[in-house]
């Protein structure tokens, strides 16, 4: 389709595009085939189901401004017909999901009551339809039996779902969205795509970030009828984006754009962590898509969690980025979903998996994927990594929402990897239950006090610190606290002056001031540069 005319216009950066399933946003664990399945049959369904129960007493809760990340389900001015609505349409067009979900419980039934240490072979006859070829049956070590998937098969299974996917389109940022986990996506005022994510025509519509399209032949590639056809016209525009603003030559410059995503460059060659990025036009003065360059040659994600697993910004950029680079995962369990090829089976390409102390060099840049604590309920998840990137003789170690449980870690880390130029660490010291994100995934409900003593939690400032020491630091910021306003929606929190959080990353500062090391909270946006340094690593000293 030619694209580049002069009678074309470029999509606006202050366009919205989020990928929902089933009408809920599609954060990854809504959006794997397996995953997707359990939350729908004990999450999403189970929400709708309770609403149209009390809606009354969901909407009273939704009024305390505190309860905005709690379980409750906001349906806007569609009121209950739209969820009775949307729950008999999920029961229809859900079945290959609702299926899957059945049968993953009717098997695991299946081996708690059979599997006692003897072989599982002639359990696979019992095996239903819809685990034959993509499962195996397995014990752990000790005894314990449970369904391992075969990821790449599981993705050619009804069960991925492509005809529930949609790609919907807002003219801004919308700050009254709810919460995504405790909310669908009803449409209004939206323009809908019916096209599964891997769909190769959505690189039509994003090159309009950077070139002219032919708007009215993607009205036609997309199908668009009636008003649709008049709300995505509105999504585009005639005027220019703005030039790629570069680094200063010789310079290693960090941007922050917003919660755990930073962009490093050096002469020309890019790297980028966790994008979740905004948009321009949401009320804040912050980078955005706009602010890219035309290629980002290396994207790195730290792990599975949707603030830091963002497919609404990866889909946008899929054609733009030269390589990802994900953590290895361990292989086929239902919380420790395979991201490569989750990537893979929506359209992405040169997709590399580094194992832990693992590094990979790419142009100016080396990756080293280091070994991640914490923040994951206690669950054997292996597809987490710290990522420390080296790119124009400088490094920034990216410690996420590790938790330094065992510090030991990082005494052995920091003899190997040398000291660092920046230390980014995330201070999310309550956090949220386990259940909170892994609930539909568990054989068997948890304990409340388990639930919460097991919460998904990130480090408090004297860990950090130790840390930053371990590591001979230089600097350190802290971020990925969820605080930006329009990640609200996707964060469920905010945070006021007297929060642990803030607390904590006050102390932080006091605690690294006393060794004369700066250290900050990252809110909003911030730019910071480094003279290109000497590739010698310099370990650091040990007691």
């Amino acid at each position: 389709m030619s694209s580049d005319t002069s009678t074309g216009r470029y999509l606006a950066t202050s366009t919205v595009v989020q990928p929902l399933i089933h009408r809920w946003y599609a954060v990854p664990y809504f959006a794997a085939p397996h995953t997707g399945a359990l939350n729908l049959a004990k999450r999403q369904l189970p929400a709708l189901r309770g609403y149209l129960a009390s809606p009354h007493a969901h909407e009273a809760a939704l009024k305390n401004p505190t309860m905005f990340g709690a379980p409750f389900v906001n349906s806007r001015e569609g009121g209950v017909a739209a969820i009775e609505e949307l729950v008999e349409t999920t029961l229809k067009e859900g079945r290959p999901r609702l299926q899957l979900a059945e049968e993953i419980d009717a098997m695991r039934a299946i081996l708690k009551e059979n599997a006692n240490g003897g072989s599982l072979a002639s359990l696979y006859a019992q095996l239903p339809p819809s685990l034959h070829g993509i499962s195996e049956l397995v014990y752990d070590t000790a005894n314990n039996p449970s369904l391992r998937f075969f990821e790449p098969l599981l993705y050619r299974t009804a069960a991925l779902q492509p005809e529930a996917q949609t790609i919907s389109l807002l003219p801004r940022h919308d700050p009254n969205q709810p919460f995504i986990y405790g909310s669908p996506v009803l449409s209004h005022g939206r323009a809908e795509l019916k096209v599964p994510f891997s769909a190769p025509e959505l690189g039509e519509l994003f090159a309009g970030h950077r070139r002219r399209v032919d708007v009215e032949a993607l009205i036609e590639l997309f199908e668009l009828a009636g008003g649709q056809q008049e709300i995505f016209r509105g999504l585009f525009t005639d005027r220019e984006p703005k030039p790629y603003d570069h680094a200063e030559p010789g310079q290693v410059r960090v941007r922050y754009f917003g919660h755990a995503s930073v962009l490093m460059e050096y002469e020309g060659f890019t790297v980028m962590t966790d994008p979740t990025l905004g948009y321009d036009d949401d009320g804040w003065d912050h980078f955005t898509f706009a602010d890219l360059p035309e290629k980002i040659d290396v994207v790195v994600v730290s792990h599975g969690h949707s603030d830091h697993f963002s497919l609404e910004t990866l889909l946008q950029l899929r054609d733009r980025i030269g390589t990802i680079v994900v953590p290895l995962t361990g292989g086929g369990t239902l919380p420790d979903f395979n991201l490569r090829v989750f990537l893979e089976s929506f359209g992405f390409r040169n997709v590399v998996e580094l194992g832990e102390v693992q590094s990979l060099d790419l142009g100016p840049a080396k990756i080293t994927a280091l070994p991640f604590l914490g923040e994951h309920g206690d669950l054997d998840i292996r597809a987490k990594m710290v990522p420390l990137v080296r790119i124009g003789g400088r490094g920034f170690l990216f410690a996420t929402d590790t938790s330094p449980m065992d510090p030991s870690i990082y005494e052995l880390v920091g003899r190997e990897i040398g000291t660092v130029d920046a230390l980014f660490i995330g201070l999310e010291c309550v956090g949220a239950p386990m259940s909170w994100l892994y609930g539909p995934l568990l054989d068997t409900p948890i304990s409340r006090n388990d639930d919460l003593a097991r919460g998904l939690k990130g480090s408090f400032a004297d860990p950090a610190d130790k840390v930053a020491q371990q590591v001979g630091a230089r600097t350190v910021f802290v971020y990925a606290l969820g605080m930006e306003p329009w990640l609200k929606h996707l964060s469920g929190c905010w945070y006021d002056p007297a929060a642990e959080q803030i607390q904590q990353s006050e102390l932080l500062t006091e605690l690294c001031g006393k060794r004369g090391v700066s250290s900050e909270l990252l809110y909003i946006t911030a730019e910071r540069s480094w003279p290109a340094g000497s590739d010698e690593v310099v370990p650091t000293r040990t007691r």
